[in-house]
């Protein structure tokens, strides 16, 4: 059986377009497709108005201070080591680190404006949100003075060779 002109040549044109389509398919959208990205930074808090509380830990206490284990939120999917560098930029602010050991609190970094922080600090979900682990808390205030209502601190968080900022407005509660 032959084939006449006409459809030998449909068939030409059908087979080209269809050649053209699947590259252009495998070289423009197929990446784009397939891409997944690396989420890494601070999630939260970025400009949240966060409440000021007089904190206490057993025997340490904190007046006017934040405590991150709520607010503190990282994303991040890669393994970049075992540290990550938490950098206060607002002056007059420092933090300090806190855990539960069991038996009480331990306060082992003191008034940090540059705080090394094991990733194990964090519990990571499957989402690749990093959530601060209970029991462990870090503190941010002011050692000299009181904050002013409304006031910004900024911070960076730097894991690897990747940095990413966050920051929060301190607010005093009703009274």
């Amino acid at each position: 059986m032959r084939i006449s002109y006409e459809t030998e040549f449909r068939l030409k044109v059908i087979l080209i377009v269809l050649f053209f389509g699947l590259f252009i398919f495998r070289i423009v959208y197929y990446p784009i497709l397939t891409h997944k990205s690396v989420p890494y930074g601070v999630a939260a808090p970025k400009g949240q108005i966060v409440l000021l509380e007089n904190i206490t830990l057993g025997n340490h206490t904190w007046k006017n201070a934040v405590d991150m284990e709520e607010h503190l939120i990282l994303k991040g999917s890669e393994d970049y080591g075992n540290s990550i560098l938490l950098e206060i930029q607002t002056p007059g602010w420092c933090a300090d680190v806190a855990f539960w050991d069991g038996e009480k609190f331990i306060v082992n970094e003191k008034c940090r404006r540059k705080l090394s922080i094991s990733k194990y600090f964090f519990v990571i979900t499957s989402a690749m949100y990093w959530y601060v682990e209970p029991g462990y808390h870090l503190i941010f205030y002011r050692p000299d003075g009181k904050p002013e209502e409304y006031e910004l601190v900024n911070f960076t968080v730097t894991y690897g060779e990747k940095t990413d900022w966050g920051a929060f407005k301190v607010a005093y509660g009703k009274e």
